[in-house]
Parts: structure tokens; C-alpha cells; sequence
């Protein structure tokens, strides 16, 4: 039996047992490997790679996207997925060149869908953003949750590794993901942004990694501060916080191994200097689901050392054991996260 023909068989039987039940995942401690999860997607042999592939989804109306899926995205072979979301005024196309992920999907692969927002009103005007203000019958949480759906029926997705991070208005909506879809996402990274007073009850522990300046000017940290704290609860961190120095520090990813993440060069939008930033790891949370804040000086923009760092931590933090889908309720938007078997 030749080697694909053997990688074919082992996703199809992977599938199958996927498909048999109505649970999702939950996540693992760091230092436990988890194998990767194919998508429905796994099944196909072709894919469409590029580094900005502009695309259209019908969820509620048209909404929009950018795809980076690097040529190191093979069929039948699962990588990570992850969900960038820009802040307030802005588009997927501009956070693309701002985050830098794309640069760091060259090293491993990994696809990132850019997604544009839809029109709110905050700070006095109307823009493209992101509805973070309720929770039920919310048309980004559905829109996130389709367009999550057709990625992984399109594409070679390991359902261990979907992640979500978010700048400003971006970062509130990648919260409420933690909130209300932790059943799909494995774990999130808001920068300069904080949480708003709606329920938050997820069905497992969620590892969070937050980036917030002291001296941000849109979003007070203390914001920031007290999200790290309500997470903090909600995974039942037992150790306290581990302070780390400015731009390293040493984290174990899923096979145990120790990397350490840098500062990360670049430019595009990004801050203009590299940020000051003190971190703080609180541990022993249940299911492993880390909690970590890092505060600097770096104003209301995406600080030049978080890509590596988040994509360090999400490294860390697959999902591995398995809890039911919710239920549709206001607590968790309306919306009913659906797993492959629910297609």
C-alpha cells in the first residue's frame, strides 16, 4: 500500500469516528500531544493556495474575507486555522498587512481567514466592525460560525487547532468566541481590547492570552485587567502568576518541546518600536487552559512581539478531550456551535 493511499485511509477512518458522535473538543494541558483532527475538508485532493485570496460568503447578507493559505498547505494533510479580526473603521486587507501572521505561515503552515465586519455604531459614528454588544441572535457570531463551516469543508483543517485573535473592537469580539464558541475554538489571543458585562459560561476552560498597554487611550487597561481576572476564574488557575521579562520567555507546545518567543520584527502598521511588555502566566487551571497578560507601553496599536508570542502560546493549547455542542441560548449568542456530524 503506498504512502498516500495509507494517509487517505487513516483520515477517512478518522471521519468516520468524528462524524459518530455530537461532541466537540476541549482543551489539553501543554504538555500533552494531541493529534491532529481532519476536517470534512481533509477528504479532498486539491486545494486553491495564495497569499490573499479575496473571497464572499451568504451569511445574512454578503460579507467578505481574505484567505492566506501558503503554499506549504497540502490536501489531506490537517493544519491550523486562524481567525484574525481587525479593529473598529478597518478591513480584513489592512489587519493582513498589520498582524504579520502571513510572514510566520511561511515557517510552518497555517491558514488565516481575515474577515471584514459588517456596519456598527461605536465611538459616536458608524463603521465596519464587529457586534459585541449582544448576545443573542447575533449576526458576527453566525457569520464566524458559517464561514468556519465552509473552511472546513473546504480545506484540510485540524479541529484541534482553530484559534482566534482580535485588535480593539476585533479583541471584544474574540472574547465573546471564547464565550459563547469555545466548543470550536481551541484558544484566543485579544490585543487592546476588553470584555463587555454579557453572561460568560463556557462549556470547558479556555486558555486566553491577552496584550494590553498601560497607556492605551481607547480602551482603559483596566479593561484588560479585569478580563484577565474573570478568566482567571473561569479556568480556576490555581498557581499564581509566573512575571515574565520583557520580550522572551520559554513556552512548551503541544509535543512537550520548549520554545522560546521573541520579539517579532516587522513593520506594516505595526507599533514603531518594540513594545516594553511585562507578562504574567497563571497556571494550573483546570484542563490546562493557561491564562496569560502581558502589559507594556505601546499605545492603542498591535505591539511588534505578539505574532510570534500568541502564535507561541497557541502552539501550546490544542483541544483534546471532548464536551457536547451548546445549545442554542442568549447566553452563547443564539447560536448553536455545529460540529461535522451536525452539517
Amino acid at each position: 500500500m503506498t504512502v498516500r493511499r495509507c494517509r487517505r485511509l487513516l483520515i477517512a477512518v478518522a471521519l468516520a469516528a468524528w462524524g459518530t458522535g455530537a461532541d466537540r473538543p476541549t482543551t489539553t494541558s501543554a504538555a500533552a500531544p494531541v493529534p491532529p483532527r481532519p476536517s470534512p475538508g481533509c477528504a479532498a485532493t486539491t486545494i486553491e493556495t495564495g497569499r490573499r485570496l479575496e473571497r464572499t460568503i451568504e451569511i445574512d447578507g454578503t460579507r467578505r474575507y481574505i484567505l492566506d493559505v501558503p503554499e506549504g498547505a497540502r490536501p489531506q494533510e490537517p493544519v491550523p486555522l486562524l481567525f484574525d479580526f481587525h479593529g473598529f473603521g478597518h478591513s480584513g486587507g489592512g489587519v493582513w498587512n498589520v498582524s504579520r501572521f502571513k510572514d510566520m505561515a511561511t515557517r510552518e503552515p497555517f491558514i488565516t481567514v481575515y474577515p471584514d465586519g459588517s456596519t456598527v455604531h461605536l465611538l459616536g459614528r458608524d463603521g465596519a466592525g464587529w457586534d459585541v454588544f449582544t448576545t443573542d441572535d447575533n449576526r458576527d457570531l453566525r457569520f464566524v460560525s458559517g464561514l468556519l463551516d465552509q473552511l472546513e469543508r473546504t480545506y484540510c483543517i485540524d479541529l484541534a487547532r482553530v484559534y482566534a485573535t482580535g485588535f480593539s473592537n476585533g479583541a471584544f469580539l474574540s472574547y465573546r468566541l471564547a464565550c459563547t464558541q469555545a466548543n470550536r475554538f481551541a484558544a484566543v489571543a485579544p490585543v487592546g481590547g476588553g470584555e463587555v458585562s454579557l453572561p460568560c459560561a463556557p462549556p470547558r476552560a479556555v486558555p486566553v492570552l491577552i496584550y494590553h498597554a498601560r497607556n492605551d487611550e481607547m480602551v482603559a487597561v483596566e479593561r484588560a485587567r479585569a478580563a484577565r481576572d474573570a478568566w482567571v476564574t473561569r479556568n480556576q488557575c490555581r498557581e499564581p502568576a509566573e512575571k515574565r521579562g520583557r520580550n522572551s520567555f520559554s513556552v512548551a507546545d503541544d509535543s512537550g518541546e520548549k520554545r522560546v518567543a521573541s520579539a517579532f520584527s516587522g513593520g506594516g502598521g505595526l507599533a514603531p518600536t518594540p513594545a516594553v511588555s511585562r507578562c504574567e502566566r497563571y497556571t494550573g487551571c483546570r484542563d490546562g487552559a493557561d491564562v496569560e497578560y502581558c502589559e507594556g507601553d505601546f499605545g492603542h496599536h498591535w505591539p511588534v512581539e505578539a505574532t510570534e508570542r500568541i502564535w507561541a502560546f497557541f502552539r501550546a493549547h490544542p483541544m483534546s478531550q471532548t464536551v457536547p455542542s451548546p445549545v442554542s441560548t442568549p447566553a452563547n449568542g443564539g447560536w448553536a456551535g455545529r460540529g461535522p456530524d451536525r452539517r
